[in-house]
């Protein structure tokens, strides 16, 4: 019987969890899994790997399990380390790059003997149409093709763009665009500007607060100058519900955001969180997205998405406690604005900026610039030489908002033809094209199962 051949570009968490749904509920032939990353381990990826700085992760142990079926598997494996561990603690990132690790490996052990794992490391370059009856070709620099039945690209998150003001001091000693290579210390009398006050902004933030009394002036500069709210101990599945309320909405983006702060007032009154309701539209994101037309999708982005990302996306309330002793004590300024220029100044950048809502000019002199502004998920200026390649080929398109790629049905890639492909598919965070929400571990992890069962054929879980 012919083997056929699934390859998984890409081995962070959805790769990974991919590869493991699949090992544990294969095909019934015989089949090849070969997993390619081209970091230097599988598994933890660029989330969760190893840093000196102890980062936390943004969601408790006990809702952040890889398999859905086993709701407190990571809690479990945490507890092997830390016995008294709780449900609502927030653990280490890296921790969870080693779970993902051991979901990964306990899954290969427990395999039945028709299928097989083969990890790889190395750089895709390139997937074309295959010979010899496969149907794709994975093409690398340095090493022979793999012939591949099925690819999918689990390619984590794309680097933070090259904003304009930037484009003159990429290579300047004080500008910082990846914010993980950023220098170890700095002392009291620096100044350091993070562009961006999202999640990477408070890592960054605490990394550099980490010295004690030696922490720089930490400014921040970001459009709106909002910054993530905090998490509390609430019940993730207190809203219950079809959703009937806001979906019956979902023809303007202002009559679902009057209906969602209705639901939030009434949780309020009978004495819940409003993180309830934020968690409960979550669940309702993806047919809202869909049901929502494309100039409403439109007034999302421009005009809510902000306010949505800094309740959606939380802090720990360690991390946000220290976040406002940096505030309070004078070592963070919070600035809303935009940056018209960075000036090189010997080893300082000089920053020209302006205050939302003023037309005046302001500057202050940094000692390091720190690009914190997030992925970039436009398509059409990606870095990455793979999806520029398959852009260029036409293999991928992006949407019209250029939140990521158009994908189909169990996330098969749709072509700038129009056309799904029946061999090419895409699991990861450029899925919110078409779902929105695709960013979260349990959100990835419910279209790694619905992929893995699609590509088992197992086709029982909904579509698209």
């Amino acid at each position: 019987m012919t083997r056929q051949t699934i390859v998984i570009v890409g081995a962070g968490f959805c790769g990974g969890v991919l590869a493991a749904n699949l090992l544990r509920r294969p095909p019934a032939d015989p089949t090849e899994i070969v997993l390619i990353e081209r970091g230097p381990a599988i598994g933890p990826g660029l989330a969760y790997a190893a840093h000196d700085v102890p980062y936390v992760l943004n969601v408790p142990a006990g809702r952040l399990s890889a398999d859905s079926q086993d709701p407190l598997q990571f809690l479990r494996f945490v507890r092997q380390l830390y016995p008294d561990a709780d449900a609502e603690d927030f653990m280490p990132r890296a921790l969870y790059g080693d779970y993902l690790q051991d979901v990964l490996d306990q899954a290969e052990r427990s395999a039945p003997a028709h299928v097989e794992l083969t990890r790889v490391f190395g750089e895709v370059t390139g997937i074309t149409a295959g010979t010899g009856g496969k149907p794709l070709s994975v093409n690398f620099a340095e090493r022979d093709s793999i012939a591949a039945d099925r690819v999918v690209l689990a390619l984590g998150n794309p680097p933070p763009p090259v904003q304009s003001w930037a484009r003159g001091v990429r290579h300047h000693p004080a500008y910082f665009h990846d914010p993980w290579n950023m220098p170890a210390t700095f002392h009291a009398k620096q100044s350091v500007l993070i562009v961006g006050n999202g999640l990477t902004m408070v890592d960054v933030a605490l990394a550099l607060s980490l010295e004690g009394g030696q922490v720089p002036l930490v400014r921040t500069i970001s459009r709106h100058g909002l910054i993530p709210q905090s998490q509390t101990i609430f019940s993730p599945t207190a809203v219950q519900g079809s959703g009937e309320i806001l979906l019956s909405n979902a023809t303007s983006i202002r009559r679902v955001l009057s209906a969602s702060r209705a639901l939030a007032r009434e949780v309020l009154r009978l004495g819940g969180d409003w993180r309830e309701v934020v968690t409960f539209i979550r669940h309702l994101a993806p047919n809202l997205w869909e049901q929502l037309p494309g100039s409403e999708r439109r007034r999302f982005v421009r005009h809510v998405q902000c306010y949505w990302d800094v309740h959606r996306h939380r802090l720990p309330p360690s991390m946000a406690a220290r976040i406002e002793h940096m505030r309070r004590s004078g070592r963070l300024e919070i600035n809303a604005g935009r940056i018209q220029q960075l000036i090189p100044e010997g080893e300082e950048l000089r920053v020209v900026w302006r205050r939302r809502g003023t037309t005046e000019t302001r500057t202050f002199a940094a000692n390091a610039v720190i690009n914190a502004t997030g992925p970039d998920y436009v398509l059409k200026r990606s870095s990455d030489p793979l999806l520029q390649s398959l852009r260029a080929a036409g293999w991928v398109s992006e949407d019209d908002l250029d939140l990521g790629l158009r994908t189909a049905k169990n996330g098969a890639v749709v072509s700038a033809d129009g056309a799904p492909n029946a061999h090419l598919y895409y699991l990861g965070p450029m899925l919110r094209a078409d779902h929105w929400e695709a960013t979260a571990a349990t959100e990835l992890r419910t279209h790694a199962e619905r992929l893995a069962g699609h590509l088992a054929g197992r086709d029982h879980a909904p579509g698209h």
